[in-house]
């Protein structure tokens, strides 16, 4: 097996004298087809996003207006949001000027973001679901809302949300209506946070703000094919947002992906515990959750909880993502909580809510399980209004439609961290979730779970109501787009540093180092990102034989080469004899 060598600063000087060229910021132009990248806009994820903005395909203004047309285009019947921000593109043009001037760009610099209305923005009304009033416009801004501003986001609008934030069950407002569920809407979004859900899901914005008193998150989250994770207690501020409870109430992100509630998780808790970079990518080594028989199955002890009111697609769902979990390497045991329904009863002040939070401390080591799992909810999702066939369905009507609500039980009564992670859909449309409550302050174990599961078991689906209007000229996703206009500017970057008197040139890609390989060119030595060594990665550098390999994170190879790696590779070569580098990547083509 070829040795790789970290790089120490001599190693690396001795490196870079191999190359002919001392690398300047060269204005290259390489042309992009902008409506491939519009189509690679849909579903996208925020790193892919400014991944984007930061290679100058797109702006922060052509993704802020792109946003602002599929709400135009498409927020009928939905009804989203309370206030569109009449400033939008006037935040994304002074990104794009920060950007230019190359001032510090943080996480989410340029990335338009939804905020549910009971937090302020300011200089924008705060209806929490009434009348809009000149009363209501906001002085300051929340503090969660100015940490995304902090790491650049630009606030795009103010989603709507149940009156009061009062409603699981769904989401109207006196300001905006009545939310709809992005998948179907005859069903209800849930609540209190629809807007900020359905918003995200029907891909109006990177992501959102909600808010959760009990469920408000994780119900419309779940419904809307979406993450979301209730924190601990206080761990988040909720500083300028409108109370309900004192003792419940949590801010937190409504994300399409993963890892992009991971990095919501990171600006909204000041970026002092770095989940993305703490990773635990072996998260299901030795992994023993439990699911609780009382919030999965029928029991005595709720009347709501029967076979009868208990949906088999939202049971068959769950089943197969516990088979999932298993496949993972994860072990799966039912256990009981017999007291968590009187338990959570009582936890309406500091007392009771420790007294549930010990019995669930009990509970984990009684049956030596890290996490608790059941579904986000277990009944049929409810209908609201007047269905195809002319049948009104009252959202209230217990007697017409349950709905068994998970999410209230465990987290927002005990102060513990609660993700849900989609598994799936019902028949209906609307997606299916599941719950995984850990001890306090285990929000990074809660992701880890999160980003390990969905990353092999993706059921996103993007909500047919709002399709992409540019897929004519897909490329396929945002990575794609990105990959190929990669692969175009190496190619630029290759004739702009070949120096015909020394026949050296540089390779920055495994796909460019092949071709040029197949063209006769010899390698001389490789650098290659630590944590980029794929198997694409590992193929080049096999077909380069016997020369030297040395790896280093990539902040150390671009600040030691001065070279702005795209793609975890540099490649020192030759050219054959009596060719010019157009002939060689010509033939190898």
């Amino acid at each position: 097996m070829k040795k790789r060598i970290a790089v120490p600063a001599l190693i690396v000087c001795l490196f870079i004298s191999l190359f002919p060229v001392t690398v300047t910021a060269e204005s290259i132009d390489v042309e992009v087809n902008k409506e491939a990248v519009l189509s690679g806009l849909f579903e996208a994820d925020i790193s892919t996003l400014r991944e984007a903005l930061d290679a100058g395909i797109v702006t922060s203004r052509e993704i802020t207006q792109y946003y602002l047309d599929r709400i135009e285009a498409y927020d009928q019947p939905y009804n989203c949001f309370i206030t569109i921000c009449a400033d939008a593109l006037q935040q994304a043009d002074a990104r794009d000027q920060e950007r230019a001037e190359g001032k510090k760009i943080g996480p989410l610099h340029g990335i338009p973001i939804v905020v549910k209305d009971n937090i302020d923005v300011a200089g924008v009304h705060t209806t929490n679901g009434h009348k809009k009033q000149n009363s209501q416009i906001a002085k300051d801004n929340a503090e969660s809302v100015q940490k995304l501003i902090d790491a650049g986001a630009v606030i795009l609008a103010k989603a709507n949300m149940s009156k009061d934030a009062r409603s699981a069950y769904w989401s109207k407002s006196d300001a905006a209506g009545e939310v709809k569920n992005a998948y179907n809407p005859i069903y209800s979004p849930g609540g209190s946070s629809a807007g900020s859900a359905v918003s995200v899901s029907l891909n109006f914005a990177a992501a959102s703000l909600g808010t959760d008193t009990n469920s408000s998150l994780r119900i419309p989250a779940a419904l809307a094919g979406c993450f979301a994770l209730r924190s601990t207690f206080d761990l988040i501020s909720r500083d300028g947002v409108i109370k309900l409870n004192g003792l419940r109430d949590t801010v937190g992100a409504i994300t399409r992906t993963a890892s992009d509630l991971a990095l919501m998780m990171d600006v909204l808790t000041g970026g002092q515990y770095n989940y993305l970079e703490n990773r635990n990518k072996e998260i299901f080594k030795g992994l023993r959750l439990g699911i609780v028989k009382e919030l999965t199955y029928a029991t005595t002890l709720d009347s709501y909880r029967t076979e009868e009111n208990i949906d088999n697609e939202v049971m068959a769902a769950f089943h197969r993502a516990v088979g999932e979990l298993k496949a993972l390497g994860a072990e799966v045991v039912k256990i009981s909580f017999p007291n968590i329904y009187s338990l959570a009863g009582k936890a309406t002040n500091q007392a009771g809510m420790e007294k549930i939070y010990d019995a669930y401390l009990s509970v984990l080591e009684k049956y030596d399980v890290s996490a608790l799992i059941y579904p986000t909810y277990l009944s049929t999702p409810l209908k609201t209004g007047r269905d195809e066939n002319g049948v009104f369905w009252n959202i209230f009507d217990d007697k017409q439609q349950v709905f068994i609500n998970n999410c209230r039980t465990l987290s927002s009564c005990a102060k513990l961290p609660e993700i849900t992670v989609p598994i799936g859909h019902h028949s209906g449309g609307p997606g299916i979730g599941l719950e995984i409550a850990a001890p306090r302050y285990s929000e990074q174990f809660l992701l880890d779970i999160a980003m390990a599961y969905s990353e092999t078991y993706d059921y996103r689906v993007a909500p047919t109501g709002a399709p992409d209007d540019y897929k004519a000229s897909s490329m396929g996703s945002l990575r794609n787009v990105l990959d190929d206009y990669y692969a175009r500017l190496t190619e630029a970057q290759l004739l702009n540093r070949f120096e015909p008197k020394k026949g050296m040139f540089i390779a920055e890609s495994p796909k460019v180092i092949m071709r040029a390989l197949d063209a006769g060119c010899e390698p001389v030595s490789l650098l290659v990102e630590r944590n980029h060594i794929n198997a694409e990665a590992e193929e080049a550098i096999a077909r380069c034989g016997d020369v030297p390999v040395y790896t280093a994170e990539l902040d150390v190879l671009t600040q030691l080469t001065g070279f702005q790696l795209t793609r975890g590779m540099l490649c020192a070569m030759k050219r054959p004899r009596l060719r010019s580098l157009e002939e060689v990547l010509a033939g190898a083509r």
